[in-house]
């Protein structure tokens, strides 16, 4: 066979590189568009409310968790009972003039948390209330220390007692 039939042949059997009408390319629709937008804004709604679900749930959580007013004052009035202890320690502080400043701390912790004025009250009034009971005892106790010329009254006790009172009041 000869070359020209061969190419000929051939020829029918290819495709004509270069067609001769130009087809574009399948246009994108607009809805794939509008479907990506509310795709990107679901998910930035979704952060969002996430976001403040956890922060309103972390306040909620704190707040929760605070302390009380009367956890505050406790620990206002543990700080300056051991304050008097830490001036004793340092020499700062005789035992007498300490017991006194104890006395008078029990006293302004009575009426901070109850509003009681006690500052002038005896021991038995104090006593007599179930609510100042251990305070009237403690103040009974330090009756002795904070007026004898001596005592045997050590101020390290006497402090041991406030704190535990403090901590124990509610």
């Amino acid at each position: 066979m000869p070359a020209s039939e061969l190419l000929t042949g051939a020829g029918a059997l290819l495709a004509d590189p270069s067609p001769k009408d130009i087809i574009a390319p399948p246009q994108y629709s607009v809805a794939w568009v509008i479907l990506a937008v509310l795709c990107l804004l679901v998910i930035t709604a979704l952060i969002v409310a996430t976001l403040k679900t956890t922060r309103a749930i972390e306040k909620r959580v704190a707040y929760r968790r605070r302390p009380t007013d009367v956890d505050t004052l406790k620990a206002e009035f543990l700080r300056a009972v051991n304050d008097i202890a830490d001036r004793h320690d340092a020499g700062e502080l005789e035992a007498r003039p300490g017991h006194h400043e104890l006395t008078a701390v029990m006293r302004r912790f009575v009426r901070r948390t109850t509003g009681h004025d006690v500052t002038s009250q005896d021991t038995r009034t104090l006593t007599a209330d179930p609510r100042t009971r251990d305070v009237g005892e403690l103040i009974a106790a330090l009756y002795e220390p904070d007026f004898a010329l001596s005592t045997d009254a050590e101020l390290r006790d006497s402090v041991r007692r406030a704190r535990e009172v403090i901590r124990r009041w509610s």
